[in-house]
């Protein structure tokens, strides 16, 4: 089961640069191969530089429709990130949520999707970062 990354990144230089490294290492360990494959959509979102988010800092499901094969995490990325590092080590501790909602939300919304597969690839991931930390 693969993973797709994109989201709203507001914020400028070094940081934005940061959280596009980590999109980056988890499309090759694991990127979407075709729109038949059903996936997790790591969706980052992050503030503007200078401005306070307007949005709850945290990680929240998206809208699960009855025939998307991708369902979409919302990730809300702490301002102040400045380094590969730093993304990847809030990212481990944020996909402890990650994957309780692909175990336990998912199924509530959507029968269709492997819920328990793509869980263990969220838990996968989640050690293939730390392991690079």
């Amino acid at each position: 089961m693969p993973f797709v990354t994109g989201g709203v990144l507001g914020e400028w230089g070094p940081p934005k640069q940061a959280v596009q490294v980590v999109q980056r290492e988890i499309r090759a360990f694991n990127g979407r191969q075709s729109e038949d494959d059903f996936c997790v959509d790591l969706a980052f979102l992050t503030w503007h530089n200078h401005r306070e988010p307007d949005e709850p800092v945290g990680v929240t499901p998206g809208p699960v429709g009855p025939t998307q094969r991708r369902f979409v995490v919302w990730h809300s990325v702490p301002q102040g990130l400045a380094t590969p590092g730093e993304v990847r080590a809030w990212l481990v501790d944020a996909l402890v949520e990650t994957e309780r909602l692909v175990r336990e939300y998912l199924p509530t919304k959507s029968t269709s999707y492997p819920s328990e597969q793509l869980a263990d690839e969220v838990a996968t991931l989640r050690k293939h970062l730390t392991a690079d930390e």
